[in-house]
């Protein structure tokens, strides 16, 4: 017999003896195993709905759609049929799927806030997992188990979150409140990065608008244009099919495109006739007073390339690098023709509006050697249906578009310096 054959049949033999001593001990084991094998199953399987449900949020970026797909899944998780939210004095229901309401008999969000208003308190104060015991809440919600975990972010009273199974389900154990405050604690810190990002987000755009009216206001012939220039590239961008993120960039670049004008001298831009050569050459330099006021803020990096190049033209005529074609970076192509058009459909010093149906004609006739085609068809597409279909609207924002009696050849590149 080799010393493998030997082994194994001690082995075996070990075994019998033990089972011949003590069956009921080593079936109390077996027992013990299999409910440790279920009960890591049971683990596993929950991690994987924790990974699943962070993931998911992950990629949101709306705070009330996170919350929502945050409290679904996890009343999922913790296979809960009611879920409710405390949140100050008050306490609202999560509406649950068809299949869940169906089975369970609703209760009002007032009574389990009411019944359970030490232990909202304690999970408030504390913003530890809590299961109260059964004999504290039967009188109310029956044989429900309860859960209750914080719900924590920034600049916000912590609320509550109530999780209830159907009355004869199993109570929640240790597993469930690890969970629970995982996903809880890692869906707070989302919601909380997110809304210091949009906070941070309005105090750019506060600045940026600040700074804006102080270049118009040294302009009297241009209050309100670069907000128009900003909205209109938005809505263009939108027309192209854009991401939300270069939506955004487009509106600041649009707001930004003439914060150069800041260090051209006032009577040049408020002269009430045509520049001469040299003025308007004073003009031309600020694309580039521009780029060089914003470069330093790293924050607006990424309008740089449109401010520089807002001016520049298909033909390479334009200005201040002489570019063309696909070398002009697209959002400088889009501030470019919505720059154009407001500039034509606005009274300068020099001349009243063009009216928006000759703006179009201009702009067409230039589509391909002043302005990208592309870009200038999906702008007239989207404008020419905003103004017939959000009349009212249209009618507010542009209340300056009316058809006037412009000097006779005013260039489009010109009257949008």
């Amino acid at each position: 017999m080799s010393a493998f054959e030997a082994a194994g049949f001690h082995a075996a033999a070990m075994d019998e003896l033990v089972e011949e001593l003590n069956p009921g001990r080593v079936r109390a084991i077996q027992r013990e195993n299999e409910d440790l094998g279920r009960e890591l199953l049971r683990c596993y399987e929950q991690l994987s709905l924790v990974f699943e449900i962070t993931e998911h949020i992950a990629n949101l970026q709306d705070p009330d759609a996170i919350r929502d797909v945050l409290l679904r899944r996890y009343a999922g998780m913790l296979t809960a049929a009611e879920v409710f939210v405390c949140a100050g004095d008050g306490c609202n229901s999560i509406e649950m799927p068809a299949a869940a309401a169906a089975s369970r008999r609703a209760l009002s969000a007032e009574a389990v806030r009411e019944c359970l208003r030490d232990e909202v308190e304690a999970v408030r104060s504390t913003r530890r997992v809590r299961v109260p015991p059964v004999e504290k809440t039967r009188s109310i919600l029956g044989e429900r188990p309860v859960l209750l975990a914080a719900l924590r972010q920034a600049d916000a009273e912590t609320s509550v979150v109530i999780a209830l199974r159907e009355p004869g389900q199993p109570p929640f154990d240790s597993s469930d409140m690890l969970a629970a405050e995982s996903v809880l604690g890692y869906g707070g810190y989302i919601l909380t990065n997110i809304l210091m990002v949009r906070s941070l987000q309005q105090t750019a755009i506060e600045t940026v608008r600040a700074l804006v009216n102080t270049i118009d206001a040294k302009d009297n012939y241009t209050s309100g244009h670069s907000q128009r220039v900003g909205w209109l590239a938005r809505m263009t961008g939108e027309a192209l099919g854009l991401p939300r993120g270069q939506l955004q960039m487009l509106e600041w670049a649009g707001l930004l495109h003439d914060v150069g004008k800041i260090g051209v001298p006032e009577h040049i831009l408020n002269k009430p006739g045509r520049l001469t050569p040299e003025e308007f050459e004073e003009m031309k330099k600020h694309p580039r007073l521009g780029y060089d006021v914003l470069k330093p803020v790293s924050r607006f990096e990424p309008v740089l390339g449109a401010v520089l190049y807002h001016h520049e033209n298909q033909d390479g005529s334009g200005y201040p690098e002489g570019l063309r074609g696909d070398q002009i970076p697209l959002p400088a192509r889009i501030i470019h023709v919505v720059d154009i058009f407001d500039a034509l459909t606005s009274t300068r010093s020099y001349r009243p509006s063009f009216g928006v149906q000759k703006a179009f004609d201009i702009l067409r006739e230039g589509r391909g050697t002043v302005t990208e085609p592309t870009v200038t068809d999906a702008f007239l597409a989207w404008f020419d249906a905003y103004r017939r279909e959000q009349a009212e609207d249209f009618a507010l924002r542009f209340a300056h578009c009316v058809d006037g009696a412009p000097a006779a050849g005013a260039p489009a590149a010109e009257g949008a310096a």
